[in-house]
């Protein structure tokens, strides 16, 4: 697999994503379509690499860290992903000839705000630094169905509201139902 492809190609991957998961076309998708099939195709990508990196861990028999936290406060993943990936620029040339912008599905992507802070946000970026240093490594959770509370102020009273980021996110999940531990 190419883990640098053009716009061209880019553009292929998206239309066959639209049709194979949503049964629509690029220009009769909405925007969360469009952003969902944009996140499935860096996926395929990052699925690769992952595959690629894994097996030569593998063949050198290297050690693994498995990262066990309650809570990662990632963020949205999508332009960080296309920031690392350096694919930015193919996609938004890929996106403009579907006649949609990059930023309108940056979006759309709802903040995965998966605990209180502080402790979430040091995990994240230690999964991040782990990745940078080509360290084997991988992160386990807990699958919030709702991230931080949103707070409104009724009658000078606060009141708490689920923050439900799953519909939305969960494009990003990969669920792992042949093991249960």
């Amino acid at each position: 697999m190419n883990f640098t492809p053009n716009a061209k190609e880019i553009k292929k991957n998206m239309e066959e994503k639209l049709s194979r998961h949503f049964g629509t076309g690029a220009k009769e998708a909405t925007k969360e379509q469009l952003y969902k099939a944009a996140v499935l195709t860096v996926k395929d990508i990052l699925t690769e690499k992952r595959s690629q990196f894994k097996n030569r861990v593998n063949e050198a028999g290297a050690k693994r860290v498995y990262y066990m936290c309650m809570e990662f406060l990632l963020g949205r993943s999508l332009k960080t992903n296309l920031c690392n990936l350096g694919l930015q620029e193919n996609y938004e040339k890929a996106l403009k000839t579907m006649g949609v912008a990059l930023e309108e599905l940056y979006e759309c992507e709802p903040d995965a705000g998966l605990g209180n802070g502080g402790l979430g946000r040091l995990a994240a970026c230690f999964m991040d630094s782990l990745s940078s240093l080509d360290y084997p490594a991988t992160g386990f959770s807990l699958c919030y169905e709702y991230g931080l509370f949103k707070q409104m102020i009724v009658d000078g009273m606060q009141i708490e509201l689920p923050d439900a980021w799953l519909p939305g996110g969960e494009v990003w999940l990969t669920p792992r139902a042949d093991r249960v531990y």
